[in-house]
């Protein structure tokens, strides 16, 4: 990668400054929870485990441990990371929890004897989440960047551009029994984007559906997810998801699945490029 110094400062400027805005949300809540610490109706916990907000499922850029081989050539998609619960508060039936959520994503090409990675993307969330019995809602600040690595510049023979993005996001997401799933609806404000600083909104909706039980530890799922991006002219990207959830152990699932994939890319190097992937995945949710 080109100016790597420079990156890696502006990357750790950016925890920093997203940092304290996540520790003063958990400062507020602790002080809040110890002011009650005598009624049993409230209660504190630290790194919960169990997350009250619901994963984005056919959401490409959602947090998220997986490996996905494109069929269409010879690529493949890496996505290291995932999202941790740091702190709950429990007031009779509602709770409010703070997390951090920190994942790169790379597009590989593997070739015989040769692994080249030509995309590194980065993102880092700071949710703060309320659930309200069915409902839940979600309060964030994050931050995107999207790079080549050194491959790829060799590789592609292109420059590459400076592509970054600061965000607040909002989001909503319900239980629905008739569906045996929920379905979501959410939307982002950026206020630090390159290369286009003055198209900042995005609007998502999608859903997860069926879970349909097959044997005690496997069961089928369908997944939608739609993002229209002002950045693109409110062009949109469409995912479609069929899949088996595998092996549910305390907080952790095995997913395979098969997604199709149409519209712009979410690669910022390629944000202008329209493109159609038929994906095989294989997921570690936790």
């Amino acid at each position: 990668m080109q100016h790597g110094a420079p990156r890696g400062r502006k990357i750790m400027r950016m925890h920093n400054k997203y940092g304290a805005f996540l520790w003063l949300c958990v400062t507020i809540i602790l002080i809040r929870a110890s002011a009650f610490s005598q009624d049993t109706t409230r209660s504190i916990a630290v790194f919960p485990g169990m997350k009250i907000f619901p994963v984005f499922t056919a959401d490409g850029l959602s947090h998220q441990l997986s490996l996905s081989r494109v069929t269409e050539n010879k690529e493949w998609i890496g996505a290291v990371g995932g999202s941790i619960p740091l702190v709950q508060l429990s007031v009779q039936d509602v709770k409010i929890q703070g997390s951090i959520a920190v994942t790169v994503f790379n597009r590989l090409i593997k070739t015989p004897g040769h692994l080249t990675v030509y995309t590194i993307d980065y993102k880092v969330d700071f949710p703060i989440d309320v659930r309200l019995s069915d409902l839940s809602l979600r309060a964030a600040a994050g931050h995107i960047s999207c790079h080549f690595a050194d491959d790829a510049l060799e590789l592609l023979g292109r420059k590459s551009i400076q592509y970054a993005n600061d965000y607040i996001t909002l989001a909503a997401a319900c239980d629905v029994r008739a569906i045996q799933g929920y379905v979501y609806a959410g939307v982002n404000y950026s206020y630090g984007t390159q290369p286009i600083p003055n198209k900042p909104w995005l609007y998502q909706v999608g859903a997860d559906f069926g879970n349909i039980q097959l044997r005690e530890d496997v069961s089928v799922y369908g997944a939608l997810d739609v993002k229209v991006r002002e950045e693109v002219g409110w062009g949109s990207t469409r995912s479609i998801q069929v899949g088996f959830k595998l092996f549910p152990l305390l907080h952790y699932r095995l997913r395979v699945a098969y997604t199709l994939r149409m519209g712009y890319e979410e690669r910022g190097q390629f944000y202008l490029n329209r493109e159609t992937l038929n994906l095989i995945s294989a997921f570690v949710d936790f």
